[in-house]
């Protein structure tokens, strides 16, 4: 009998055990996510037998979203993958930051004064410029309690332009524009306290999604125009 009671009050306290796990979660925060959607990326179009030399002259931050590093972070995103895309010959981003002030970069204002452009295009003997902006970087913020559990969703949405310019004539000849979105859902016990907060990993695979596809849309758009 002894036995059996001693079965029957561990049954008893697994149970509790397992609705306390239940209720609270754990007291442990579980991130699901994030959830990457966005623009498709384009097929890259087969490159020339003579690949025109592209210098990015500067990423802009025009987003309401105040980070310094934000918009070099874009340009080195950008230049990656440029070089995966393999349709141009490019101008080393470290190259460009010894080359030009940091201010003018950050601002694009290489291509905004035609002397500024004619001394750029001389020094870098490029055939094309290449200028990004992000023109949207919103991150908003959800939350769901229930009797059980409590989550916190971020969504961070995200868009970047791109504009290709003949170096000499100042003549766009290509655009491309990219919008991807970061869906990040942290979830925990009702007894678990905070949920976590926003992480920028997640908004930086967004970005660099909206890049890839804005870069894909430019080159085929300049494939095309090219033909025409």
């Amino acid at each position: 009998m002894r036995h059996k009671h001693s079965l029957f009050l561990h049954m008893v306290l697994s149970g509790m055990l397992c609705l306390i796990l239940a209720i609270t979660g754990c007291s442990a925060k579980h991130p699901v996510g994030p959830v990457i959607s966005g623009d498709t990326v384009l097929a890259i179009p087969p490159p020339p037998t003579s690949k025109d030399l592209v210098a990015l002259i500067g990423f802009e931050n025009k987003s309401t979203f105040a980070a310094d590093k934000l918009w070099e972070t874009s340009a080195e995103m950008l230049i990656s993958e440029m070089i995966k895309a393999g349709y141009f010959r490019v101008v080393e981003w470290e190259k460009m930051k010894q080359l030009f002030d940091r201010e003018v970069l950050k601002n694009c204002s290489l291509i905004k004064e035609n002397d500024k452009r004619a001394d750029a295009q001389k020094i870098l003997l490029c055939e094309y410029f290449l200028s990004g902006a992000l023109t949207r970087f919103d991150v908003t913020q959800r939350s769901q309690v229930s009797a059980l559990s409590k989550a916190k969703t971020y969504e961070t949405s995200i868009r970047v332009d791109l504009l290709l310019q003949d170096s000499r004539s100042g003549e766009y000849v290509s655009q491309g524009r990219g919008e991807a979105k970061a869906v990040q859902t942290i979830q925990g016990g009702a007894l678990g306290g905070q949920t976590g907060s926003w992480d920028p990993a997640s908004a930086n695979e967004a970005l660099e999604r909206a890049i890839s596809a804005a870069l894909s849309q430019l080159i085929n758009n300049f494939v095309e125009t090219r033909k025409s």
